[in-house]
């Protein structure tokens, strides 16, 4: 899908004709089409649209990522303000994340955080910077951009609840069960219905476990196994309780 409408008939021609060229899957042609129309085209903003459009027959129908990535670059560089631009980072940090490059991810929600901090998705674009700080396991950032969420009033209640189950993984991650505890609890109060529920149970569980609560842990568990996806993994889970439990039952008895 075009960005914009064209303001030439040549350029519009070209345009119509790469998009043809991917329609019928000859995606090679349509590459040719756009590198032919970059090297013609004059003004700056058409071009990058150009690099957008190119970036994404790499990405999405040639299966190159790289070219992709690169093809995105030149279309911010072109016009760092621009829709297309907009959409560049946002694909360049899906490609990141795919890849597992959460450094890279965290920079381009950065960006776009500062080069459109009034529009609409910038929330969106904070509560994933801050995901892919997580990703980083930069735990102490990624908390500093998702608190707001959770301490502010007038957050759409979506992305609080989002929210205060990352900050959960961020404690979690970081072995600091006792915290974490605390926003997944908070998160399956506010979010009854969410599909995270069997998750946030089943980390509560493993945080009590490791703090000795076995009792408590093996509940959590229980009501986790309700309706979570991996039965195996439950199943497993709740016998390492209960070996646990059992172990803990013999030492005291030998303590006596």
């Amino acid at each position: 899908m075009l960005i914009i409408s064209c303001t030439t008939s040549d350029f519009s021609k070209s345009q119509k004709i790469a998009q043809e060229m991917i329609g019928i899957g000859n995606f090679k042609k349509a590459a040719e089409v756009y590198l032919d129309l970059i090297e013609d085209t004059k003004d700056e903003r058409q071009k990058s649209i150009v690099y957008y459009e190119l970036g994404n027959l790499y990405t999405y129908s040639m299966g190159d990522s790289l070219k992709g990535l690169d093809a995105y670059q030149k279309c911010i560089e072109l016009a760092p303000y621009s829709e297309a631009a907009r959409l560049a980072h946002e694909r360049r940090a899906e490609i990141f994340e795919e890849h597992g490059i959460a450094s890279e991810m965290a920079s381009e929600y950065a960006d776009l955080i500062k080069y459109f901090p009034e529009h609409e998705k910038v929330p969106f674009y904070r509560i994933r910077l801050g995901e892919a700080y997580i990703a980083a396991k930069q735990y102490q950032q990624a908390r500093e951009e998702l608190r707001g969420f959770v301490e502010k009033s007038g957050i759409a209640q979506e992305l609080r609840v989002r929210a205060l189950f990352d900050i959960g993984e961020t404690y979690f991650l970081e072995s600091k069960p006792g915290k974490a505890i605390r926003f997944y609890y908070t998160f399956i109060k506010e979010s009854p219905e969410s599909k995270l529920i069997p998750e946030a149970k089943l980390r509560i569980a493993t945080c009590l476990e490791e703090m000795g609560y076995l009792g408590l842990a093996q509940k959590f568990a229980k009501d986790a196994a309700n309706s979570y996806p991996n039965k195996k993994a439950i199943e497993k889970r709740l016998e390492g309780i209960e070996k646990r439990s059992k172990g803990a039952m013999t030492n005291k008895t030998e303590a006596k």
